[in-house]
């Protein structure tokens, strides 16, 4: 009560201060103009104009107010009859009236300069205390998908691990088969989470070349034993969202798998080449292999869980895939063009189109 009362005295007290400065102002412009242009008796309004304008912008209008009306009264000392305050002049009454609306119109008019100044201020500020919450929400929510890459990538890999201790209690045969094939699945999602960075806005990207070398050497490496194939990457450094690559990498864990156990028969050595480019405003993912090849004619037209995969994740890509014999030699190539991401949330398959496959599950 008494702190509200307090501030209520100290506004008073500044308003009349105002005033009171709003006066002297206006006493110095007349003192000025008397000593500065003794001449100056017909319209004495030179001195008077600046003295309103600094009284408005140093305190506020009703000071800009108090120095107009001061500045009119003691102009009429100036007008016929000198030293009165009566104009006897109509044209001197109209050049009065004139001034001292105009003075009264110049003090609102720098208040609602001042009140605009403010506005932009208070808006200005407003503006950076909500860049600020943006940037700190937008910190908040990189660390928390960070961490939540982290966890689920660790996940992945402790599926991965139960899947395998289960491979070696399972004989050989079809279940083991199945087994192995969803083991690598599952490493190479995990393997996608290993590479993602988080760009601006939270954006998990995955470096195409690191990503797509190192899932090949993985893969190599568990499958060398099977068979005397080596396994050549070409890939174009790119930016891939987290979804488009792990659609990318399950096609090249299948082509790859798929080549190195059958497109070498009889211990047959050979190489797979896998390579990702950049086409214009398209990716081109090719695996080829230099193996025995297949025939078109014959192909399954229905098949496995490896091929249905791929087709699937050329799909979910908005892409076109082909699987034909290389041309003029031995071997088959896998094919995958696909738009960029932003390009591939609006494509959509064509109905009806048919997709060579020769991929084994």
């Amino acid at each position: 009560m008494w702190g509200l009362i307090t501030e209520q005295m100290l506004h008073r007290r500044s308003r009349w201060v105002g005033y009171l400065a709003a006066l002297v102002i206006v006493g110095v412009a007349y003192a000025a103009g008397r000593w500065a242009w003794p001449s100056m008796q017909v319209y004495p309004f030179f001195f008077y104009f600046p003295a309103v304008f600094l009284s408005a912008v140093l305190f506020n209008h009703r000071a800009g107010y108090v120095a107009a009306v001061a500045a009119a009264v003691l102009v009429t000392l100036r007008l016929e009859p000198w030293d009165s305050f009566w104009i006897a002049q109509p044209r001197d009454q109209f050049a009065w009236l004139a001034f001292l609306i105009f003075s009264l119109f110049l003090a609102a008019l720098v208040e609602e300069l001042r009140r605009s100044l403010h506005r932009t201020r208070c808006a200005e500020h407003e503006a950076r205390a909500a860049e600020q919450r943006a940037c700190a929400a937008e910190e908040q929510k990189d660390l928390f998908l960070r961490e939540a890459v982290h966890r689920f990538k660790n996940d992945l890999t402790i599926v991965a691990s139960l899947l395998r201790t289960q491979e070696r209690r399972i004989g050989d045969g079809a279940a083991k088969t199945m087994l192995v094939n969803t083991t690598n699945r599952v490493q190479v999602m995990a393997r996608v989470h290993d590479r993602l960075r988080i760009g601006p806005g939270a954006a998990a990207e995955v470096n195409t070349r690191e990503f797509i070398e190192e899932l090949c050497a993985d893969l190599q490496a568990s499958l060398v034993d099977l068979r005397p194939v080596a396994v050549e990457v070409r890939a174009e450094p790119h930016s891939l969202p987290h979804d488009q690559a792990v659609a990318v990498g399950l096609i090249i864990n299948e082509a790859v798998t798929n080549a190195l156990k059958y497109a070498f028969p009889d211990e047959r050595s050979g190489t797979v080449s896998v390579s990702f480019v950049r086409r214009g405003p398209e990716f081109l993912l090719r695996v080829k292999d230099d193996g025995i090849g297949f025939d078109p004619e014959r192909a399954p037209r229905a098949g496995g869980i490896g091929r249905r995969l791929v087709q699937s994740m050329a799909q979910q890509l908005g892409g076109q895939l082909t699987v034909e014999p290389d041309e003029g030699r031995p071997g088959t190539v896998v094919s995958v063009t696909f738009p960029q991401a932003s390009d591939a949330r609006a494509a959509e398959p064509e109905p009806g189109r048919k997709r060579s496959a020769a991929v084994e599950g």
